[in-house]
């Protein structure tokens, strides 16, 4: 086999391809692995892209997950990430970096986030799913609560849990986690996490006033771009008063980016659209002005 063009396409219940290092060898491989949704996993044990064409080669893959980096494609993604390493789609089985945990929405509204893929017996569960912990998902479709209609759409997203046992997870990424779910309005047990890295996106455009940060360890964040931008309704951010980012290593442009003047820290510091920066996820001091309030 030379030319792989479309050879998947649209293999929407596909979840995993295992051998696919005896395609090595192709040539082109168009829309290869197009518009399948629900794939997760490419095991090769070995593969070289040299001479590879492959343009929209994992247009809309939300879900699949590199095992090295956890490296995710957009959907412009060519074959140049089809390879095993950092910022490539492949996994190899012996070498398989990626850890997941379980995502379960219910029928209330509530999703709950936890190690464990066994949902509650006593609950209505409305759809579940895992999800990449150290993930570098790249927009929507990769939750349960992503449908494009329907009883899945996010919008039905009221509440969201962590669970105790997230502790056990030492590297997490929360890329993406709840973007625009604009009903979800509490958020508990993010003391629960441990070795948070990027949240990039993760509460943008939410409607919960109050977000309680105590017991989370701030000091792995690389990335808080756009973070809680978009929460016009929130108030108050809390966490405990030893709260301290890392000092070198992290950025995020427009963490409070649209939000509101409701937004107050707790020694007085109000949201101004000026003040969006990264920098203002802290303890609201006189010395140090920020939108968090020490609890």
């Amino acid at each position: 086999m030379r030319k792989a063009d479309y050879l998947f396409n649209a293999f929407q219940g596909m979840t995993e391809v295992s051998g696919f290092e005896n395609l090595s060898g192709i040539t082109s491989a168009a829309q290869m692995f197009s518009s399948c949704s629900s794939l997760e996993t490419i095991y090769a044990t070995s593969f070289s892209n040299s001479g590879l064409s492959g343009s929209l080669m994992f247009n809309g893959c939300y879900k699949l997950v590199g095992g090295t980096d956890g490296f995710v494609p957009s959907s412009t993604s060519g074959a140049t990430v089809c390879k095993i390493g950092t910022s490539g789609v492949l996994t190899d089985p012996n070498a398989d970096a990626r850890t997941w945990f379980w995502a379960h929405f219910y029928d209330d509204g509530e999703a709950v986030l936890t190690a464990s893929s066994s949902s509650d017996p006593t609950r209505t569960l409305r759809a579940s799913g895992r999800i990449c912990a150290i993930g570098k998902y790249v927009g929507l479709g990769f939750t349960p609560w992503t449908g494009t209609a329907g009883p899945t759409h996010r919008q039905h997203l009221t509440s969201v849990t962590f669970a105790a046992d997230m502790a056990t997870f030492s590297y997490l990424n929360l890329i993406y986690l709840f973007y625009t779910c604009t009903n979800l309005a509490s958020v508990s047990g993010l003391g629960n996490l441990r070795g948070v890295r990027s949240m990039r996106y993760t509460f943008s455009s939410c409607a919960f006033t109050t977000i309680d940060f105590r017991g989370f360890d701030p000091s792995h964040l690389t990335d808080l771009f756009y973070t809680f931008s978009g929460c016009s309704h929130l108030t108050t951010i809390y966490a405990d008063s030893t709260w301290a980012l890392p000092s070198s290593g992290i950025s995020g442009s427009q963490c409070f980016y649209s939000c509101s003047t409701s937004l107050v820290g707790g020694n007085g510091t109000v949201w101004a659209s000026n003040k969006t920066g990264y920098t203002y996820f802290r303890i609201d001091t006189a010395s140090t002005p920020g939108y968090v309030t020490a609890a």
